[in-house]
């Protein structure tokens, strides 16, 4: 206790060393922080389920090059169930050709029909994930068999929104598209379903049922339209239920020729690592830059702490010869050095809770688990043991220096002792180091500058400027009859293109950058139509004006118009499926098959039209191939895409007043601009460069402030021999040029450390840039040349104002 007393009186009496320290370590530590919390909410903190680290998802791949997806076939999943010993058990979920299944909620009093996510699941689904219902039970398995009971779970939110949280819903009927189901279960609030992003089939839902299948009719094995999960017996490794799984793929391959033919493979991904495989690589990366940024704060407070030990050697001295130690003189220093960290520790909390705060209001796109991300226990913890690490790193060297003098050099010193040579030397070597990690961050910060810049520039298949883009949901009961929706969808077209400045309206089930879609397998030789499902493309459902209401280039032959109207008679394929099965021919004309063997009717379709590649899914790359077919009807869940002459945005209370004239009960959603959308697809990377960058620049002012203090101190030590030099002749912009020079001697083998090291970890970035090449030769140039800039200009102050000082003053000066 008296060693703190007398460390924070000793801080007190330097506020200005103080405060600086105290803010550098804030920032480090604060910046830390925060990006470990988003680290350890997304990638580390288990689940919300049942031992999480046994569950996994299944992936099927159907070939090298072709289909791989979290999705199985039916049949498939009876003998994962059947054959399998190493799994506690497999639970499945499905849906209908879009995500999830949309319906009619209605049969409770006093409320109006609205939309629902709908998604039927195994009886076993949330056993499977060890959540129980907070009221009510599971599904059985009779419940699960053709012709069972119709039942229900809700989950959490539909129960407080529409229920009001009422507890005496359970055991009472509600109506989901028109069918009376009896509510058995209400879901937890922390239970939310998790999935990877390749996931298609199902989603979160607001309501559940329990699937049921007809396995006695159900198609080829190849189809796959489950989305499957196990839970492996604890003691299993992943390993081992791999190697368990690749066998009874070895059996299937044997015993039915689709899946000999499409060389079908099994894959057991562990659940968490499977949800999260997009986010960590850019995650790491800012972990590792800021933890880069929190180095440099440390350097900066033990230069300053050299520098303060230094003032002190004569305390020092006189404390070590009245008999103290040279461990009591480094306890009291590290006290120092301990109470620093404690207030630089709290303040960057301050900070890092800012930053998680910020975070969560931006809501970032393709940032998974954003509500676990939070300042808790193991985050605290993880302050605690860095704030003790900064104390012990930025410490413990001056404090070892400062116990280690000669006392009778000190003692009979004057009072402007100057530093050893090993202090200074101290000195240096760690200005090099802040330099060095600076312009590592600043080259990995360009890097993401250009790979931005690259994505901005690229064209995703559509012009996204000046288009407004709104979801309906019709009400089940309305306009049933399918020539009078067809009446009405001519008349909303009507309606919109009445509103100023519209010129063209489109429809479409799902637009570019909402999700994953339906896929549509197609055959184009008897390989390809023996392996089905070998070959899949993303399939859209859209209306005769839907690709120029988007701004889509036809490549060769004509949209779609009022005479397509054979269900799967005429299509619209983009330019990668024309390229892989007609390459260097020309497409249109061709027949595609589209429908597997022994189905009804015709099994091709025929191309009338090619267009450009639209980056339905991300932004950055190409997934898949892309068919289009008619919209024939009305479908109770479409979009809407209307292109204008001007701001799209100030359309919005037109079209909900039209929509509101056209039909009441139609729900009308996520009304923003197709901007928007393009905006939330950089979102990740406008993320990481963001960070990126202000961690960069933190880091280059934190190395010119090093750099400063270095200079500055040294020229402040030879005020008298700078002064002799003038008084002698020596002139200002020699003796200027001489400490630019001696600023170089420091910057220049930081440079070239740097570089080196730039070049090294920038190829673990790598997989984050777009069209960039982590070595790209004009960026390290840039960063290199604005990095020595900026340091020279950190010498420049210092080195001017010696030369300002008058020769007589500075003679004089002790």
């Amino acid at each position: 206790m008296q060693d703190l007393r007398y460390a924070w009186r000793t801080l007190a009496r330097t506020p200005g060393f103080t405060a600086v320290a105290i803010l550098t370590l804030a920032l480090g530590i604060g910046a830390t922080t925060a990006i470990f919390s988003v680290v350890h909410g997304v990638l580390l903190k288990p689940l919300p389920y049942r031992d999480p680290s046994r569950l996994a998802s299944i992936w099927v791949d159907l070939g090298v090059g072709n289909q791989s997806l979290p999705a199985a076939s039916a049949l498939d999943f009876l003998d994962y169930r059947a054959r399998t010993t190493l799994f506690e058990a497999f639970a499945a979920a499905t849906g209908s050709q879009t995500i999830g299944v949309t319906g009619a909620l209605s049969g409770v009093s006093g409320l109006e029909t609205e939309r629902v996510d709908v998604v039927p699941v195994t009886s076993n689904f949330f056993s499977l994930f060890g959540v129980d219902p907070a009221l009510g039970r599971h599904f059985t398995e009779d419940e699960e068999t053709i012709g069972g009971p119709q039942v229900a779970i809700l989950s959490h939110s539909v129960w407080q929104e529409r229920y009001g949280g009422d507890p005496a819903i359970v055991g009472r009927t509600i109506r989901l598209d028109s069918v009376e189901h009896t509510v058995v279960g209400v879901m937890p609030q922390r239970f939310h379903l998790l999935l990877p992003a390749e996931a298609f089939l199902v989603t979160d839902a607001q309501i559940w049922k329990p699937l049921r299948y007809n396995y006695v009719n159900a198609p080829p094995r190849n189809f796959t339209a489950f989305t499957v999960f196990g839970r492996l017996k604890p003691g299993v490794t992943f390993d081992q239920a791999q190697s368990e799984m690749e066998g009874l793929a070895r059996q299937l391959r044997q015993e039915y020729a689709v899946h000999e033919s499409s060389d079908m493979r099994i894959r057991v991904v562990p659940l968490q690592s499977d949800i999260v495989k997009h986010a960590q690589p850019a995650l790491v990366a800012l972990l590792g830059a800021v933890i880069f940024v929190l180095l440099i704060a440390c350097a900066n407070v033990a230069h300053l702490l050299l520098a303060r030990a230094t003032a002190r050697q004569h305390e020092m001295a006189l404390r070590a010869a009245l008999g103290a130690r040279g461990v009591r003189l480094v306890r009291q220093l590290a006290t120092e050095s301990f109470v620093l960290a404690v207030a630089g520790g709290v303040l960057g909390l301050i900070f890092a809770q800012a930053g998680v705060w910020t975070l969560k209001y931006a809501k970032p796109a393709n940032v998974p688990r954003l509500d676990s991300i939070s300042i808790d226990a193991s985050v605290l913890a993880f302050t605690v043991a860095v704030s003790a690490l900064t104390a012990i790193v930025f410490g413990l060297l001056p404090a070892l220096r400062a116990s280690k003098q000669d006392l009778n050099r000190t003692l009979r010193a004057s009072a402007s002792l100057s530093p050893t040579r090993v202090q200074l030397k101290l000195r240096s070597a760690l200005v090099i180091a802040e330099v060095a990690l600076a312009l590592v961050l600043l080259i990995g910060a360009g890097l993401m500058m250009r790979s931005f810049v690259r994505l901005q520039q690229v064209r995703p298949g559509f012009d996204h400027a000046r288009v407004l883009t709104f979801r309906v949901a019709m009400p089940f009961g309305a306009r049933r009859d399918r020539e009078v929706r067809l009446a009405f969808m001519a008349e909303l077209e009507r309606g919109l293109k009445s509103l100023p400045g519209v010129t063209n309206v489109g429809f479409t089930q799902q637009i570019p950058l909402t999700g994953s879609g339906p896929l549509q397998p197609y055959a184009y030789d008897e390989a390809t139509a023996r392996n089905w499902e070998s070959e899949t493309s993303d399939r859209r459902i859209v209306s005769t004006d839907y690709f120029r209401a988007m701004g889509t280039r036809l490549l060769a032959g004509r949209f779609f118009d009022e005479h397509d109207r054979a269900p799967i008679g005429r299509i619209i394929i983009d330019e990668t499926l024309a390229a892989k099965v007609w390459p260097g021919e020309s497409a249109i004309g061709k027949r595609l098959q589209v429908q597997p063997a022994g189905s009804i009717g015709d099994l091709h379709a025929e191309v009338i039209g090619v267009v450009e590649h639209m980056r339905i899914l991300d932004l950055t790359r190409a997934v898949r191939p892309q068919m289009w077919t008619p919209m024939l009807g009305v479908p109770g869940l479409f979009y809407v895409v209307a292109r204008t002459d001007g701001d799209p945005a100030a359309l919005s209370s037109e079209v909900r007043t039209l929509m509101r004239r056209l039909e009441p009960d139609a729900a009308v959603d996520r009304l923003r601009p197709m901007s928007a959308y393009v905006a939330d697809g950089l979102g990740q990377a406008r993320l990481s460069l963001a960070l990126m960058t202000a961690f960069g620049c933190a880091a280059l002012a934190l190395a010119v402030v090093g750099i400063y203090g270095v200079i500055s101190y040294s020229v402040g030590q030879r005020t008298r021999e700078i002064g002799i030099r003038m008084a002698l002749g020596a002139r200002p912009d020699r003796v200027r040029n001489a400490i630019l020079a001696e600023g170089l001697k420091l910057i220049m083998p930081s440079l070239a450390i740097g570089s080196a090291a730039a070049w090294l970890l920038s190829q673990l970035i790598a997989g984050l840039l777009y069209q960039t090449d982590a070595g790209d030769p004009m960026t390290f140039a840039v960063t290199v040349a604005l990095l020595l800039a900026v340091g020279l200009a950190g010498c420049y102050i210092p080195a001017r104002r010696a030369t300002m000082v008058s020769p007589i003053a500075a003679i004089r000066a002790e």
